[in-house]
């Protein structure tokens, strides 16, 4: 019987190949990164893909993979994948939509403490030798702040626990939830701190500081631009932790600039690495009331353990029992 021929294109944990090598009809080719130009010309070789942000498997790498019968996304995310193509093609495709979660809420808190009390910005100043305390450092506390979160899924619920935690009131919106029967129980003891809203405008109107965890679906690119960020409040903070592409990036630093928000930060950018020789990504990547992190909302040992384990374990199962855990198509 021939071997189940497994590439994984930017790696993963050890967890998840020790599992795999269990299977007995698994050949798994581990790669620490793979080339666009690479994938197109392996692909025709294996009968599943496991896949990270950083790779596109595009309509084209799918019709150069005969024998692909399985993708996997190695995260929650998939705008790298083209679901229509693998669907046409037959080809299952699954994620993993809980194991970045409590890392990339954690990774929101991060940044809305750094903006909060310009930590980034008072640490640069003592690694050059300066000593600063002025008005250009006094901060805010966030307890007694509202916190609105658009997109109430996994990591949107978490964030919303966390921030109630810390004393803040919630104020949420997702355009698939309209009743609080689809959060935990413990949500209805803690009516007093959140309130679930009725449309996105209704948040953005509210909150001081807003959060996005929402998908990168068609009808959410460019969500955030000119518009959307006019209807926050004036001196509001956001941050968008989710996909690059959903903030306009020229919008938002004319927000910045204006004064209309307080400040920003962000995990992803609509260029991945950023093009730093465009002006308007170097005068938002410059501005002293914008933050960026490199994409690191699932960077932590314990998110990368469990992405390993449920990709492993999806596999194992499609291939052992035909199941489709986390299926897309």
């Amino acid at each position: 019987m021939a071997k189940t021929k497994i590439l994984i294109t930017d790696g993963l944990g050890k967890e998840g190949i020790e599992l795999l090598k269990t299977h007995p009809d698994f050949e798994t080719d581990l790669r620490a990164s793979t080339s666009p130009e690479e994938l197109l010309a392996m692909a025709n070789g294996y009968d599943v893909l496991v896949t990270r942000s950083m790779t596109r498997v595009t309509a084209e790498v799918i019709a150069k993979a005969p024998r692909l019968k399985l993708i996997v996304q190695a995260g929650a995310g998939t705008d790298n994948l083209d679901v229509a193509a693998a669907r046409k093609a037959n080809i299952s495709v699954l994620n993993c939509p809980t194991a970045n979660s409590l890392s990339a809420a954690e990774q929101t808190l991060g940044l809305m403490f750094a903006l909060a009390r310009n930590i980034p910005q008072s640490y640069a100043g003592v690694r050059a030798g300066k000593w600063e305390r002025g008005p250009a450092f006094m901060g805010t506390e966030l307890h007694g702040k509202i916190l609105g979160i658009i997109g109430l899924g996994n990591i949107g619920k978490i964030m919303a626990e966390k921030a109630m935690a810390l004393g803040m009131m919630v104020i949420g919106y997702d355009t698939a939830i309209s009743s609080m029967s689809a959060f935990p129980p413990k949500f209805k003891y803690l009516e007093m701190r959140f309130k679930l809203a009725r449309s996105q405008a209704e948040v953005l109107a509210e909150a001081d500081w807003v959060v996005i965890h929402i998908p990168k679906e068609p009808r959410n690119v460019g969500l955030f631009g000119g518009p959307t960020i006019a209807g926050m409040r004036k001196g509001a903070y956001l941050i968008n932790t989710s996909r690059g592409g959903i903030v306009d990036e020229a919008a938002l630093l004319a927000a910045l600039e204006s004064g209309h928000l307080a400040g920003a930060a962000a995990d992803v950018l609509e260029h991945e690495p950023p093009k730093f020789e465009d002006p308007t990504t170097a005068k938002l990547l410059a501005h002293p009331r914008f933050i960026a992190t490199a994409h690191l909302g699932g960077a932590t040992v314990e998110a990368k353990e469990r992405v390993a384990s449920q990709t492993a374990q999806q596999i194992l199962a499609f291939f052992n029992e035909g199941a489709k855990t986390g299926v897309l198509n």
